[in-house]
């Protein structure tokens, strides 16, 4: 697998000395430590790639190419000994469940999905899917929210044919200062430009007017594999 291409500042570039890892390099824990998992919540606008996102870094096809039905939830990807998925509800009770089972049902009654895969990627990642975020839709803003608070990494997917919009940077601009010092900008869909030139300048367009807001900005592609975290800090908890 190649890695991505990549502009603007490493991940480590605005933070001193503190020994981070280089782009594409695994965590590092102290000594004697037990590292848990890093946490990484991908957002963004409706149909933005995040799904696809999600699937390349965790290295495998694990939600399905029809999920934006299901997308009203946050959904969690995590390590498990064997398959399983299931839907979090209230008083965090966690009942199994189908994906079929999922299309018409009310998602009020949902608050999360939980889906465990058997992947070694796995041991040292945790990625979390989310619903479309729309400001008109306070209830799906909300459950994003929610989910970037604890990220130890916040990317936000924008795709090349119409990369970051007005109404992006607005609803980017609208989450805490606090989610954003966390944020990577994923350029989705890069295969769609018609070639090099095209994703040259779109890529210089977006290093100036998105640069200063994102941790880094990187091209994607849907060969490409994902291999753009650093080693960002764990949040505590």
């Amino acid at each position: 697998m190649s890695e991505i291409a990549h502009v603007g500042p490493d991940w480590d570039s605005r933070r001193g000395s503190g020994g981070a890892a280089r782009l594409g390099e695994p965590p590092v824990a102290p000594a004697g430590a037990k590292q848990r998992p890093l946490r990484v919540v991908v957002i963004g606008e409706f149909n933005s790639g995040k799904t696809s996102l999600v699937n390349a870094l965790v290295g495998a096809s694990v939600l399905p190419a029809s999920f934006t039905t299901h997308t009203a939830y946050p959904t969690v990807v995590r390590f498990a000994r064997r398959p399983s998925l299931s839907a979090e509800i209230a008083q965090r009770r966690r009942v199994r469940v189908g994906w079929d089972e999922l299309d018409g049902a009310p998602s009020c009654h949902i608050h999360r999905l939980h889906v465990g895969m058997p992947l070694d990627r796995l041991h040292t990642l945790r990625a979390v899917d989310t619903p479309g975020l729309d400001l008109a839709d306070d209830v799906l803003a909300a459950r994003t929210l929610r989910a970037c608070r604890s990220a130890d990494a916040v990317i936000w997917c924008t795709p090349a044919m119409q990369a970051w919009k007005a109404s992006e940077q607005q609803a980017w601009l609208a989450l805490p200062e606090a989610v954003r010092a966390r944020g990577i900008l994923a350029v989705t869909f890069m295969d769609a430009l018609r070639s090099p030139g095209d994703a040259g300048r779109l890529m210089a367009r977006l290093n100036a007017d998105a640069g200063p807001l994102f941790r880094k900005i990187a091209a994607t592609s849907r060969e490409a594999s994902i291999a753009l975290l650093g080693d960002p800090e764990p949040c505590g908890g």
